[in-house]
């Protein structure tokens, strides 16, 4: 039996394999901008420093896989967040600076990494979320309270 290749199927298998790299690109860019912002006080791992930070790998699973959590999240990197949370039986009361001076598609790419770290294969928080975030003007406070909505 020969194989017949249509173009059609060709371009879709090509469409998949670009898919694929772009994501493992825009991991593998997240993991290197959180590296160079992040881990300083989230561990190159995101594990956390207790007191300090939170563990943010292995603690994002519910807030990736919802709408006000991706919001929430979303906010978070370009507003910065301020108050006492509870993360993984651990209590943390301090302030996340903003990284809002990051492009949209950086920050993207943090949250894909992180999702990584927290179960996920594919990036749930496009560019689009965080230029909406970018748009409301929130005080770290005011993300705090985001917090407590998507819980």
């Amino acid at each position: 039996m020969k194989f017949r290749s249509h173009p059609m199927w060709l371009a879709l298998l090509l469409a998949g394999a670009a898919a694929t790299a772009s994501a493992a690109d825009l991991v593998a860019q997240g993991k290197e901008v959180f590296a160079a912002n992040c881990a300083a006080c989230h561990n190159n791992d995101a594990s956390g420093i207790p007191g300090v930070a939170p563990p943010l790998a292995n603690a994002l699973r519910e807030r990736l896989g919802s709408a006000a959590g991706r919001t929430y999240l979303a906010n978070v990197l370009v507003h910065g967040v301020a108050g006492p949370i509870e993360s993984q039986s651990q209590s943390f009361n301090g302030v996340m600076p903003a990284f809002g001076t990051l492009p949209d598609e950086s920050l993207a790419a943090v949250l894909a990494w992180l999702g990584t770290q927290n179960g996920q294969a594919t990036a749930t928080v496009g560019p689009d979320a965080l230029a909406q975030a970018r748009a409301q003007r929130k005080t770290p406070g005011a993300v705090r309270k985001l917090r407590d909505a998507a819980n």
